[in-house]
């Protein structure tokens, strides 16, 4: 009887580990009260701090991508601080960043 509890309760937090680790929902997230870049997410791809990056991996907190084009062409990767919070909204780099629903761009603060 333990060991079919333990293999319940194992399957119930992998489930929600590997829920944590997914990409919020595709869209234009923009800052809320600062001016900072706004992220784009995009089927598996993410532009953050003016890269785009693709095939990005989140864990503990932190993006990373070994896939990322810069201003110019340069490739470099990406490892940065990056939290998707319950209600759905995104901190990177101090800032709170939350989806954008209106049919004109990020508006300045």
């Amino acid at each position: 009887m333990r060991t079919v509890f333990l293999a319940v309760a194992l399957t119930a937090l992998s489930s929600h580990a590997q829920s944590c680790h997914s990409l919020p929902p595709p869209g234009l997230y923009c800052p809320v009260g600062l001016d900072a870049p706004q992220i784009l997410l995009d089927s598996g791809g993410l532009g953050i701090d003016l890269l785009d990056c693709a095939a990005v991996r989140l864990h503990r907190g932190r993006a990373r991508s070994n896939s990322c084009l810069a201003n110019g062409g340069s490739k470099v990767s990406l490892n940065t601080d990056f939290i998707v919070r319950r209600d759905g909204s995104l901190r990177h780099g101090g800032v709170t960043f939350r989806l954008y629903t209106d049919p004109r761009p990020c508006s300045a603060p």
